[in-house]
Parts: C-alpha cells; structure tokens; sequence
C-alpha cells in the first residue's frame, strides 16, 4: 500500500495533527496550521487521515472496554478458560483486520490492500493460535487422564479395604480408565 500524504509528513508534523486533533481542533483549524507550516496537505487527505484516527480511537475504546468487561468477570477464572477466551479474542481481532480491509481505501482513496508482511503477520497469528488452541486441548485432555487415574486409584484402595474380588477391582479400573 502507497503511503498517504500524511503518512509521508515528518513525525513531528504527524504528531501534531493527532495532538490537535485530540485537543478537539476541527479540521479547517488543522488546516490553517498545516498551511502555515507549509505542509502541502489536501484537505479530504486530512479528513481522511481524521477519519482513520476517529476509527483507531473508537476502536481501541471499545477493546479496552471489552478488556475491562472480561476482565471483571472472568479474572478469577480457571486459566484454561482465560487461554480460551484470549483465543476467541484474537480470531475476533483477525477477522475484523481482514474484513476492515476488504472494501477499505486508504487516505487518498485508493483501495487497501495487505502488504505480502502484514498478510505473513496475520498468518503466523492464525498459526499460533492453533498451536495455542492445541496446547490447551492437550493440557485438557492430560488432566482428565491424571483425573482417572486418582479415581481408579482411589477406587482400587476403597475395593481392596471393602474385600473386593480382584477381578472386581480390574473391571472398575477398566470402567474409569478404558483399560483391563
């Protein structure tokens, strides 16, 4: 994706704007700065580029929001519940980076497209996720194995002290663990 004139600014310049702009400066007052330092900037550039900013903002609002909600409700959960509500989360933030592409344009109007990195980025993510959703089923899956196995343990001790059969004892053994 081409940089947009603004993106194009100094930093300092670039700065600015959002600092005016956070200051509740309108868009012809950012203007007649710009003018002034000679920036060379289009007016529907910059309501472009105070778009996207009003967009970022409103987004990171509402995720931090959403943070503080989950956050309220689900901090004294169990970790593999916290593990699988940051998965859900991360799907959500991908999707919604991949659909906010689709039909977008940039500052100057053009269409958006993601760049071979950001496309690799997004790849990887989805890639770790997986990995992360498959630790978490593995983990999951070992408690329930260490689980049955304190159970038949547990049962084998309570069958021997009641004078259980020892074929007893094994047929309890294989109904919790699936084993003779």
């Amino acid at each position: 994706m081409r940089p947009s004139s603004i993106d194009r600014l100094p930093k300092e310049v670039r700065e600015l704007i959002g600092s005016l702009r956070s200051e509740g400066a309108t868009i012809d007052e950012i203007m007649a700065k710009l003018s002034e330092l000679k920036a060379g900037v289009s007016r529907s550039a910059l309501g472009r580029h105070v778009k996207t900013l009003a967009e970022v903002g409103e987004r990171m609002r509402r995720s931090r929001i959403m943070a503080e909600a989950l956050t309220a409700r689900f901090g004294d959960q169990p970790d593999n519940q916290v593990a699988r509500m940051n998965m859900e989360l991360m799907h959500g933030m991908v999707f919604e980076v991949l659909t906010a592409a689709a039909g977008a344009e940039d500052e100057e109007g053009d269409p958006v497209t993601l760049d071979p990195k950001a496309v690799k980025f997004l790849s990887g993510a989805l890639k770790d996720l997986a990995s992360a959703q498959k630790v978490d089923a593995d983990r999951v899956l070992k408690l329930r194995e260490e689980f049955a196995k304190e159970a038949a343990a547990k049962a084998e001790t309570v069958a021997k002290q009641r004078g259980m059969s020892a074929d007893t004892i094994e047929a309890i053994k294989h109904a919790v663990l699936g084993v003779g």
